[in-house]
């Protein structure tokens, strides 16, 4: 029943296979998902803890929990009841002495969570949300193996569940889809340390191995040349708990990343590894999570609570609050607008977001018709985000740039195509300029680059988002 404890220390709560973060009231068994214990819960096991195997009598623990209340009895055994089902097998760490109250039996001590590196979120998630039980247990049944999980209902939670169980997740999905603000909500929600590495300013592998190794606190220099060389320096001890690295846009330096991740994961067994990309990176063990766009209310919709109740709509009205600087309460006839905008943009979070943030100026009405210029209308301030987020094109140029000649140029002359299009149509176009199989080498690199949409069926059918096909109009004007 020995404990060692440092008063008044931060971080948390390293005990056997578990780990309690008392800030966050969750508990992590081994290297999976963050329980939820709830305020009193939480409090009570932190006060079991501190006491280092002293038996906490009835009030102790009640004055903890409550402060200032009366409370009856029961409230606290199904608090105590609750986090023996959260510790499961050790549920005898929490012991019970008859006539005097209870104690904790186990060893515990503080583990530092390193976040400083963690960059702040402009704005809360909004618009994800769990995967029902249901659904999930749906596409269990059907056979659909956990690698090709679209994403739907994808939430931070479910993101570090896939990490723990694949060890390396990449997050892609088509630019704005949320792949940066999903990441850095799962990195926040991390039990552990996180190390944070953007990697959007350098072009280069040795500058990314730079921005790896001050990311996991070693000293960038030019002597990071390889991965290496990279993971001979990391000092084994201080990676020996739950560590999460975060590569945050590797799609310009796939095949780079992908030789640092298959290297540190055969090094570093405690390690974690987020990734997010708009191509997979290809990598040994990989899993890939599609992330979706929010999900949108049905065109023949009219209750506005399940208007306002879809992620898009949600989205939209959060963000345009925040622009007008006060409550955003669109009425029935508001929330059939703003549903109406976010179906025109696809449920695409930063189309969505740059279209709230002109409520101030232009109104709902407006922007609705502005949609049929959507390249010029959503455009955020100078200042707001990073430089390809700050409008819609800056955000599809960025993936442009990245696709094959052949591609950049099948783009263009897919845009023509009605909304959804088979091979067979796409090749009819493409003719003669590309044989059948360039055809289907640049559809592939454009939905690799979550550029296009495909639909698996008896036939496949492809689709471009409103918002890349109004960019690839743009460009077969010039």
């Amino acid at each position: 029943m020995e404990t060692n404890w440092i008063s008044g220390a931060t971080g948390a709560i390293a005990f056997g296979r578990h780990t309690f973060d008392p800030q966050r009231c969750e508990l992590r068994t081994a290297a999976g998902a963050p329980v939820p214990l709830g305020q009193r819960a939480a409090r009570l096991l932190q006060a079991l803890i501190e006491a280092g195997g002293r038996v906490l009598s009835r009030d102790d623990l009640l004055r903890r929990a409550w402060p200032g209340q009366q409370i009856d009895d029961g409230n606290l055994r199904v608090q105590i009841a609750a986090l023996r089902r959260a510790l499961a097998d050790d549920r005898a760490l929490i012991g019970t002495v008859a006539g005097r109250g209870y104690l904790f039996a186990g060893r515990a001590e503080r583990r530092p969570v390193a976040r400083s590196r963690l960059p702040v979120p402009a704005s809360p998630l909004v618009g994800r949300a769990e995967q029902p039980d249901a659904a999930r247990h749906a596409t269990q049944a059907a056979g659909v193996p956990a690698a090709a999980v679209s994403g739907a209902g994808v939430s931070a939670d479910t993101v570090l569940a896939r990490v723990a169980a694949s060890r390396f997740v990449t997050l892609a999905g088509a630019p704005g889809i949320g792949k940066t603000a999903l990441a850095l909500a799962a990195a926040h929600r991390h039990a552990g340390t996180v190390a944070w590495a953007e990697l959007d300013a350098t072009g280069t592998e040795e500058g990314m191995l730079g921005i790896v190794a001050g990311a996991l606190g070693l000293a960038p220099g030019p002597r990071w040349s390889s991965a290496g060389a990279l993971v001979a320096a990391l000092p084994p001890a201080q990676y020996a708990g739950p560590v999460l690295l975060v590569l945050d846009n590797c799609e310009h330096l796939a095949d780079a990343c992908s030789r640092l991740v298959e290297t540190l994961l055969a090094q570093c067994p405690a390690l974690r590894v987020l990734a997010t990309s708009r191509q997979p990176l290809l990598a040994g063990g990989e899993m890939v999570v599609r992330i979706p766009a929010l999900d949108l209310p049905a065109p023949e919709e009219t209750d506005p609570a399940r208007l306002a109740g879809s992620g898009a709509v949600a989205l939209f009205v959060a963000r345009a609050a925040a622009a007008t600087g006060h409550a955003f309460v669109p009425d029935a006839a508001g929330l059939a607008s703003v549903a109406a905008i976010c179906r025109r943009l696809d449920g695409l979070p930063l189309a969505i977001e740059l279209a709230a943030a002109q409520v101030p100026a232009l109104g709902l009405q407006r922007i609705g018709a502005g949609l049929d210029d959507m390249l010029r209308l959503l455009q955020g301030p100078a200042g707001t985000a990073t430089p390809r987020h700050r409008t819609l094109r800056a955000a599809l140029d960025w993936s442009y740039v990245l696709l094959p000649p052949p591609a950049q140029a099948a783009l263009c002359r897919l845009a023509g195509l009605p909304a959804w299009f088979t091979l067979d149509e796409a090749a009819a176009l493409l003719r003669p300029a590309y044989s059948a199989y360039e055809t289907i080498d640049s559809l592939a690199a454009l939905a690799a680059h979550s550029l296009l949409a495909v639909e698996h069926g008896r036939q496949a059918r492809f689709r471009l988002l409103a918002t890349t096909r109004a960019y690839a109009l743009s460009l077969d004007r010039y």
